[in-house]
Order: C-alpha cells, then structure tokens, then sequence
C-alpha cells in the first residue's frame, strides 16, 4: 500500500487571545526583542496598552513604578512616558516658572529639590522648593515648600525617599588652630532629627588647615560622602555610614558611591597615569581595594573628576523612573594644570555603572588595564567640535541622559541674548533599526563591547527663557533643567524647565 503524499505542511497556529496571554508574562527587554523578530507580535503590542507599555519601557530605558494602578491608570502612564520619550530627546519642555533668589545665598539642585540657604549672622534660613514631577503626582501647581531656621550651614545634601537632609557646617576650630566639620542629620519635612540617624549632631576636624572653597554631599543608602576642596587645591573626602555614625577620611582626587556596598576612588600618584580603585564599603572601617583599573596613559598629566549620576532611587509615587541597569558613569578629563573647579572638561569618558558591580570569576585580574576595560567605554572630546573659546557646564548625568550647555563667544547687549545652547545625548539601549548610528566627530572613541547607542540634540536657549542673562550654571533632574543665571545686584534670576508637565499659555513669575 502507497504512503500518502502530503502536498503543504500544516502548522498549529496559536490564536491572538492566547498569545497575548503568553506575552503579558514577558518582561519588557524580553518582550521588545520578540515583537522585533516577530511582525505578528509587534502587531499585539502595538494594540494592547497594557503590553505597549512595556514596549516603551524598554525602549526608553525605564522600569515601571511602584505608584498604585488605581491612583495612575495604564493608559495614563503610557501617554507620559511617549511624551517623555519624544520631548526629552527634542529638548521640549512644557513648562517654564521663573524666580529671583536673594543674595548673598547658597542655591542648588539635590533629591528633587531646590533649596536656598541665606546667612542672618548666627542663624541661617533654609527654604527648600520641591522641583515639579508629573511621574510623581506633582504638577507644578502641586509643589511644596518649605522653610526652616537653623545654625549656620553652608551647603545640603538631600536623599528624599529617606527624607533626609544632611547639612554642614564649616568651621574654624581655635583650639588645635584646624578647619572643623560639623553635620546635621534631619528630617526633610521637619527638620529634626532625622530617626534613624544615632544623633542629630555630628562633629570631626579636616585634615587641612587652609580654608575651605568648595563643599559638597552625596548620599546613596546608608552611605554618605562630604567633599571638600581646600584653597590650593588640596581635595579631601569624608566617607560615612550616617545610620553608625562610621567614618575615614580619604584623601585621593575623586570619590563616586555606586552603592551601599561599592565606592570607586580616582586615584593619582605622580607622573604616573590615574587609576579607579573599586572598593567594597559594607563596612567603612575595613574598606578593601576588590580591583584596579587603568586610565588612558595621556590623562597623566590631567585632572580627573567624576561627573556623579543624580538619578535617585525611585519615590514610592513615581509612574516609571530610569532603569538602574542603563545608568550612564561619565568621568572628565581637565585642562592639565588646571583646577579643577575652574576649568571646563572637554573630555569624557562614558560607561556603564553595571560594568562596576558584575560579580568576579577567579579568572578577572586584580589590575585590569586600559586596553581591556577600555572596550566597554565610550570617550567623547568636544575640543574636536567647539572652540576652545566656548564655555562648557557640564555634563550632568541622569540615568542614561547626559546634559550640558554651550555658550558661544562674543560680546553681549542688553538689547540680545546671550547664545547659549541647551545639549542632549540620549544612551538608548536599542539603536534605531537594529544598527549603530552615525556618531558626530566629536566622539573619539567607541569601543566594540560599549553597548552604548548615543543620540545627540542640542536647541539654542530662546530669548525669552535667559532674557538677557548669561547662564552661570546648570542643575539636571529626571523632570527638570534648572537654569542658575548669572548674578544680579541682590538677587540671582532662576529659571526651571520642566518636561512632561501640561503646557501653560505664559511662564509663572
């Protein structure tokens, strides 16, 4: 008897309904690179809110947040983060509010928020001003502020899903004739003790005995870190565990936390080029070295800094926030034989911060030079595409946005603005069409494991944003840019720019 002769082959086809049920299970990484491979999948995505969501999530670089469906329904997370998805690369913001700080006063950016700190001779005021996000349920309508009286403090650092504020306090010690750090641990909303710090008070003296010119904190966790950059250029770091009260100092040309756990120090012995030391801090007393990496030999003769990440651990309200694993480390290369503080880095070096916390083989070398490490780092060297003229602030990273501002030479009017321009570069973890885009000559090395997909814009600052003003500094959120224009007899004219906000018709004053 003759076998049957079976003309086509037939093949079980799985329904809609049930594939969608299949894909809801997928995560968003894992759900993007099935709709690319499949036509019918990306088809579903593209239908089903819930699963399109997850799509642009991962296009975006972001996790979902922790804020309850019933407060921020899908369909209205989604429209945000396409908007933050079109408007930031554009540099669109949709709304501007403008004020006047008085001076003299110390004004920054930290955790979300812009505080002013004024002196009244024994007492200072403390006014801090939540920043606008909509991710977290506050509109610009919305913000907070709040004012407090305290002790002489000169600069706050503040971690607001701890809401805590650290403070310090500089001072002259007249007894053993050294510089002295006093630190404030308080509550963000009453500026009390904060509860879980062992006291509200904490006191240690520097290691220098000249003035201090800069001071600066950080907080990650547990961790803390208080920089202080001394006239003459020495650079000190006070690294602590704020909930012990455990401290050391360290005396090397940077620090950056990526942890609780994890501290890279930058590290420079004489002629010799820099290195990063990645240290483990779970316990600051006995801090060991876990390894040692090269920079390139022709920073030898150049300052080195950290150009932090200020994305912060995301608020219990926020819809989406930026995925921890396409967080972006930039380190800058200064002018040699330049402060630091004074000079404008023109090269950068982008990595990573995951390439930092991967868990060791025995077969990882103690020491791992340039050549190797370098493969997974991008360097951008903006001297190949502006003039040496031109004032640069900047970068400031967050998440895996890197922004800062160009200013152009040439002399200004009251009557024109000054040309200032606002840049952009978005490190998308999947590159358009599946392929590496066409770089800008600026970036002078892109190395072949870097997994980073750079996307540049840049928008002249409008007229009507600076006025007539230069702008002195920048200061970068998830929502926000916050303009810090150039000083005024008794006040200093601030302007914040906000993305994903509804539009509004004039800017608030």
């Amino acid at each position: 008897m003759a076998r049957p002769r079976y003309t086509r082959l037939q093949r079980y086809r799985v329904s809609n309904d049930v594939l969608t049920l299949i894909l809801e299970y997928l995560d968003p990484k894992s759900l993007f690179f099935a709709s690319k491979a499949f036509k019918r999948i990306y088809a579903i995505v593209m239908e089903y809110h819930s699963l399109r969501y997850k799509f642009e999530l991962a296009i975006s670089g972001m996790k979902d947040g922790a804020a309850p469906r019933a407060v921020a329904p899908l369909l209205g997370r989604l429209q945000l983060l396409l908007s933050y998805r079109t408007d930031w690369p554009r540099l669109n913001w949709t709304h501007e509010y403008k004020m006047q700080v008085a001076t003299p006063s110390h004004v920054g950016t930290s955790g979300g928020f812009l505080h002013q700190i004024r002196p009244h001779g024994a007492y200072v005021t403390v006014e801090i001003t939540e920043l606008p996000s909509c991710r977290t349920g506050r509109s610009p309508a919305l913000t907070r502020r709040l004012r407090f009286t305290s002790s002489p403090i000169e600069t706050i650092g503040i971690d607001s899903g701890q809401a805590l504020i650290v403070a310090a306090h500089i001072f002259w010690q007249v007894q053993s004739g050294v510089v002295g750090v006093q630190l404030h641990f308080r509550d963000l909303w009453t500026f009390g003790k904060h509860p879980a710090a062992p006291a509200e008070l904490y006191e240690i003296p520097a290691q220098s005995l000249a003035p201090v010119s800069r001071a600066a904190v950080s907080i990650v966790g547990s961790k803390m870190a208080l920089t202080l950059e001394f006239v003459g250029g020495q650079i000190n770091h006070l690294l602590m565990d704020w909930r012990t009260f455990g401290a050391r100092w360290i005396d090397d040309q940077d620090i950056y936390l990526l942890d609780e756990d994890l501290l890279l120090v930058l590290c420079k012995r004489g002629a010799s080029p820099p290195v990063l030391n990645l240290c483990r801090i779970t316990h600051i007393a006995d801090m060991v070295v876990l390894r040692q990496y090269e920079l390139p030999a022709t920073w030898s003769t150049s300052p080195v800094t950290f150009c932090p990440n200020r994305a912060p651990r995301p608020a219990p309200t926020a819809l989406f926030y930026p995925d921890p694993a396409t967080r972006v480390l930039v380190l800058a290369s200064h002018p040699p034989g330049k402060r630091t503080s004074s000079a404008s880095p023109r090269t950068w070096l982008f990595i990573h911060e995951g390439y930092f916390k991967r868990t060791p083989s025995r077969r990882d070398r103690l020491v791992v030079p340039w050549s190797h490490w370098g493969q997974h780092c991008a360097v951008k060297d903006l001297s190949r595409s502006s003039s040496s003229r031109t004032a640069l602030r900047g970068p400031y990273a967050v998440g895996a946005r890197v922004v800062f501002v160009e200013s152009e030479p040439g002399a200004r009017s009251l009557a024109a603005a000054p040309a200032v321009s606002l840049h952009v570069i978005e490190f998308t973890p999947f590159p358009e069409g599946g392929a590496q885009p066409q770089l800008h000559p600026s970036w002078a090395a892109m190395g072949p494991r870097a997994m980073l997909f750079p996307s540049e814009s840049a928008r002249r600052l409008p007229a009507g944003t600076v006025e007539h003003y230069a702008v002195d500094d920048i200061g970068v959120t998830e929502d926000n840019v916050v303009l810090f224009l150039e000083l005024q007899p008794g006040f200093r004219p601030v302007n914040i720019l906000t993305f994903g906000a509804p539009p509004t018709r004039a800017a608030h004053r």
